[in-house]
């Protein structure tokens, strides 16, 4: 895949998946039927997945002990491979299972909160969020790849400023010339973009739209920095969303910034240099 192609990519799973973890009981078995054929029927995807649980034998039955007399009850294995082709066999198993549908699971287990729909969307993202986590960690991690091939062959295509001059030109009265380093700039804008998207998955609280729109903003000023001739329409509407996105959850923000690599210093300068590339573009 290339680059573009991996976007949709992104964006149409990440529709999918949070269309499933926000279902309610009208919509639960169709939303978590259109995902199942998503990432059964995606080239990538499907390929990411053999990757990890091809060859693995584990009953799902043992992750998600829905045979009991009881309440139905979660057991997680600690291998993660196991605990994928679990969620990936109960998805399977309730969607093509006769007089078994989402709603029926849900209500077999032991919630604080009654509420049907409450009850869904707890038993969605307890039984089947690591598995989208981890196919979106693994689309990010492609992404990463990718940008760094671009980088590299940005720094190949770029005309080499050493002791040349890139931007606006200013003649002044006393001759001297006001000049930036456009590679430098990108690259570092770049790097700070790489390591914070990666983080929106740990963070909480917040909306899952809320945290993928502010990661569309990310790559959209990913996609213009590298592009041959950056939009600054674009750039700077997608900048007024992260901006706005770290005003409207600053507080929640900075819990989740507490436990991660990135802090709101790397938000604020990542503003900063991209407000900086915009006034020299």
């Amino acid at each position: 895949m290339n680059y573009i192609e991996l976007r949709k990519l992104s964006l149409e799973f990440r529709r999918l998946s949070s269309n499933l973890l926000n279902s309610n009981d009208d919509n639960a078995d169709v939303n978590l039927s259109r995902f199942l054929s998503y990432i059964t029927k995606n080239e990538f995807i499907k390929r990411i997945l053999e990757q990890k649980i091809s060859g693995i034998e584990y009953d799902f039955k043992q992750c998600f002990q829905i045979e009991t007399n009881g309440w139905s009850d979660f057991n997680i294995p600690t291998d993660e491979a196991c605990h994928l082709k679990a969620q990936y066999d109960y998805m399977i198993f309730i969607n093509e299972t006769d007089k078994i549908n989402v709603t029926m699971q849900a209500m077999n287990y032991c919630w604080s909160d009654r509420k049907v729909n409450v009850m869904i969307q707890k038993f969605l993202n307890k039984s089947f969020k690591p598995l989208i986590d981890f196919i979106n960690d693994q689309i990010s991690m492609e992404m990463i790849a990718m940008d760094e091939d671009r980088k590299a062959n940005l720094s190949n295509t770029f005309i080499q400023n050493i002791e040349t001059l890139n931007g606006t030109a200013n003649q002044q009265a006393n001759g001297t010339i006001n000049n930036y380093n456009t590679n430098n700039d990108i690259s570092s804008i770049l790097s700070l973009i790489n390591k914070i998207i990666p983080s929106l998955s740990s963070i909480s609280d917040i909306d899952n739209e809320e945290i993928d729109n502010v990661k569309d903003d990310l790559e959209v000023i990913q996609e213009q920095l590298t592009a041959p001739t950056p939009k600054k329409s674009r750039i700077n509407k997608a900048l007024a969303g992260i901006k706005k996105f770290i005003k409207d959850f600053s507080m929640k923000l900075s819990v989740s910034l507490a436990t991660s690599a990135v802090t709101k210093t790397d938000w604020t300068e990542l503003i900063q240099q991209v407000e900086d590339f915009l006034t020299n573009i």
